[in-house]
């Protein structure tokens, strides 16, 4: 009769314990998973910033061509009034230069800021959510860790105290 007990309470145990392995790879691809999310994520931000980064010095670069090209009409302008400034061709360059040659100071370029803050903010904050959940995943997985080394270190002690049942109970001969 008692081994019949020792039989069902290892049997239990290895159920128990490969429950948990179970568990903890599940929680183990789950985090991996989120990890290559998580890279996936960094690597879009970088991008991101890249692609706003481009467009920016594109942006930049176009307005300093116009700026000179309309430097170059303005000096045309007056070279062929004789050395007077023509003040229709002066007010248009002054808009065109807009009081500086920084593209992010226009309009286009806040905008522009704007846009990569906003997306840059989004994805900071799923970023942030991903990794939190892979910590949540690390704790889940330490725990089942700890009862697997809890019922693995019972299974042994139920296999020892098995073996000192047989021991006992094993007819002695004198």
């Amino acid at each position: 009769m008692g081994y019949a007990i020792f039989t069902a309470r290892k049997l239990m145990l290895t159920n128990r314990i490969n429950q948990i392995s179970f568990r903890i790879m599940q929680l183990t691809q789950q985090q991996q998973t989120l990890a290559d999310n998580a890279a996936r994520m960094e690597r879009a931000i970088a991008n991101t910033r890249n692609l706003f980064s481009s467009i920016g010095n594109a942006f930049q670069m176009g307005l300093q061509m116009q700026q000179q090209t309309a430097m170059q009409g303005l000096y045309q302008n007056i070279q062929a009034n004789g050395g007077k400034i023509d003040q229709s061709a002066l007010s248009s360059i002054g808009s065109l230069l807009g009081g500086g040659t920084n593209f992010m100071s226009t309009p286009m370029g806040m905008f522009m800021t704007l846009m990569n803050q906003s997306i840059e903010m989004t994805s900071q904050n799923e970023l942030r959510n991903v990794k939190e959940m892979e910590n949540q995943i690390e704790l889940q997985r330490k725990s089942l860790e700890t009862q697997l080394s809890a019922a693995q270190k019972e299974l042994e002690k139920v296999e020892q105290a098995e073996d000192k049942n047989i021991e006992r109970s094993a007819p002695k001969f004198a």
